[in-house]
Order: structure tokens, then C-alpha cells, then sequence
């Protein structure tokens, strides 16, 4: 009679090994997923004339959606780094892989306001001035993208400050933990102005996220 083999608990993947690229994979597929539910049939965007600059506005949202996924990351790894029990959600840090990670947020940063700038811009018919520094007397629309403004350029010094620290260390990684404010202040500009960010599946997502970075950031002084 031919052997057969029966499954044991031993013989199944552990639910770290499972866990973990479900969590990557939601988190990659659901700001796409957002998008096209707000969106609709995006080929109606191209059969129609549209107003000006509202296919930069369609881009702006999908990049910022996946900006708020990527600081996530970023910060989660920053404040789980050498925490054991991380293993069971995250991949495991490395070097390499936060740098590449930041490089990759700060290029989706950056996409995301040039995006908003030329959609602003194409729209007014006039370069969108305005955009390129923060103000906070002209109603809540301009005080949103204020705290936008101010969590790219943080975003920038955090960049500029990694760098800086793998040189000479000291103070430039004390600056480099800035990332955590640059993750409140997207999450508060997120829910001030993006329509996608007040549905109930992505308000729910953020909220969760958030909850997550309070605990790890609570796991982290508490070492």
C-alpha cells in the first residue's frame, strides 16, 4: 500500500508566514481598490472631454492614497525595528530596504504635489503660485493643502537627514525620526481634504493604521 502523509500542525506554515504577505498585499490592492470604486469606469475618462486638469486631479488621489500606505510602512518599520513580536506582521528590516522604501515615498510624495500643482495650474489657466508655500488666512481648502505642503517638506528633511545620519550620525537621527509627525500631519491633511479618505472602508483602514502606529510607537518606549 502506497504511503500517505497526514498533516500536522507541525507541517503547516506558521501564520507569521501567511500573515504577512496578506497584510503587504492588502495594503497594495485596497488604495487601488478605493480609487476605482470612487472613479467608476475610468475609460469614461477618456471617451469624454474633460475639464482641464481633471485627469492630473484623478492621478493626484491614487498617489496620495498610495503615499499614506507607504509612510505607513515606513514609520512601522522605524518603530518595530529589533522588536521580535514585528516579525509576525512585517518582513523582516534591513537596511536596504528602508532606503529603498524611502526613496520610493518620497517619489510618490513628490508626484502627488506636482500632480496637484499642474491639475491646479491647468485649471485656473495660470501657474498655481499659490501652491508653493503654505498659508492659513484664505478658508479650510487652503489650510489642508498647507499641512500637505508642510508634510513634503518634512518628508524632504527626513530624506536629506537619512542621509546625513549614515555619515555622521548624532543629531541628524534624531531628526530623522520626524517621519512619525510627517504620518500625523498626512493623516490630518488626508482627512481634511481627500473625498476617498471619508468612505467608510478607507476612513475604517485609516483609522486602523493609525491604531497600529500608537501601539508600536508604545512598544518602542516601552523597550
Amino acid at each position: 500500500m502506497q504511503d500517505t502523509f497526514t498533516p500536522t500542525l507541525d507541517s503547516w506554515p506558521s501564520w507569521p508566514v501567511i500573515a504577512r504577505p496578506v497584510l503587504l498585499l492588502t495594503l497594495l490592492v485596497l488604495p487601488g481598490a478605493t480609487w476605482l470604486a470612487a472613479l467608476g469606469n475610468p475609460v469614461t475618462y477618456f471617451r469624454f472631454d474633460l475639464p482641464p486638469g481633471q485627469t492630473a486631479y484623478i492621478l493626484v488621489k491614487l498617489a496620495g492614497l498610495y503615499l499614506f500606505v507607504l509612510l505607513w510602512l515606513q514609520v512601522m518599520f522605524a518603530l518595530l525595528k529589533g522588536d521580535p513580536r514585528a516579525r509576525n506582521l512585517l518582513p523582516d528590516w534591513t537596511v536596504r530596504k528602508h532606503r529603498l522604501l524611502g526613496i520610493a515615498t518620497l517619489l510618490v510624495a513628490w508626484a502627488h504635489f506636482l500632480l496637484f500643482f499642474t491639475a491646479v495650474s491647468l485649471r485656473k489657466d495660470a501657474i498655481g503660485y499659490d501652491l508653493l508655500l503654505p498659508q492659513f488666512s484664505n478658508g479650510i481648502y487652503f489650510v489642508a493643502v498647507s499641512l500637505g505642503w508642510f508634510a513634503l517638506a518634512g518628508l524632504n528633511v527626513v530624506a536629506l537627514t537619512g542621509l546625513l545620519r549614515m555619515r555622521t550620525g548624532g543629531i541628524w537621527s534624531l531628526a530623522h525620526r520626524l517621519s512619525l509627525g510627517v504620518f500625523c500631519v498626512g493623516l490630518v491633511h488626508a482627512q481634511m481634504i481627500g473625498s476617498e479618505a471619508k468612505t467608510t472602508l478607507w476612513f475604517a483602514l485609516q483609522l486602523g493604521l493609525a491604531a497600529a502606529v500608537l501601539v508600536a510607537l508604545f512598544r518602542r518606549l516601552s523597550r
